[in-house]
């Protein structure tokens, strides 16, 4: 003959609400810290937490602080490659993950190579043209897309400065061109 399985109930605590006969099953925070629990019925919990508010008294800067403390999971951080720990230089970096964040195989910090630097002319285009170097064929052709909209003079009803930058736009983009196809 078999037997039920009973499972031994948990004791009941009361709910922490005045005068409530229920029982407390449901823990809601009693200050900031959340160390500290009430414990209410299923009824009470529901209408503490919609006067719950875990930023109440705080400052506008303690509420920035405190977002950003949240942002990091309240653990400390440092950047990639500079938390104190040390890579055996024997292991391979077949994706240069090392090398993106400035670390050499030796551990040592390897800051990354300078953006190429330009003759005048090429740089004031650059400049006018509002781009991001190294340069790629296909963002300078966005780019001058983008401002030669911007600065066409049909679209700005036959002005004279816009006719100028619409103009001076053009010897960049061309200027650019030849450049980057000489190379």
């Amino acid at each position: 003959m078999r037997t039920k399985k009973t499972t031994p109930q948990k004791p009941t605590r009361p709910c922490d609400f005045p005068g409530c006969p229920e029982a407390g099953e449901y823990r809601a925070p009693k200050d900031r810290n959340l160390r500290d629990y009430y414990w209410f019925c299923l009824k009470h919990v529901q209408e503490y937490n919609k006067n719950w508010d875990f930023l109440k008294g705080l400052s506008a800067d303690e509420i920035e602080e405190q977002i950003q403390h949240d942002a990091i999971w309240q653990r400390p951080t440092w950047k990639l490659g500079h938390g104190g720990v040390k890579t055996d230089p024997k292991i391979k970096d077949f994706f240069g993950v090392r090398e993106d964040v400035g670390l050499g195989m030796d551990g040592k910090y390897n800051p990354p190579p300078r953006a190429p630097q330009y003759e005048k002319k090429m740089q004031a285009a650059i400049d006018f043209m509002e781009l991001k170097t190294p340069l790629v064929l296909a963002d300078v052709k966005k780019q001058y897309k983008k401002l030669a909209k911007k600065y066409h003079p049909d679209t700005n009803k036959g002005d004279k400065e816009s006719e100028r930058r619409f103009k001076r736009l053009n010897e960049a983009y061309h200027y650019i061109l030849e450049r980057l196809k000489g190379k």
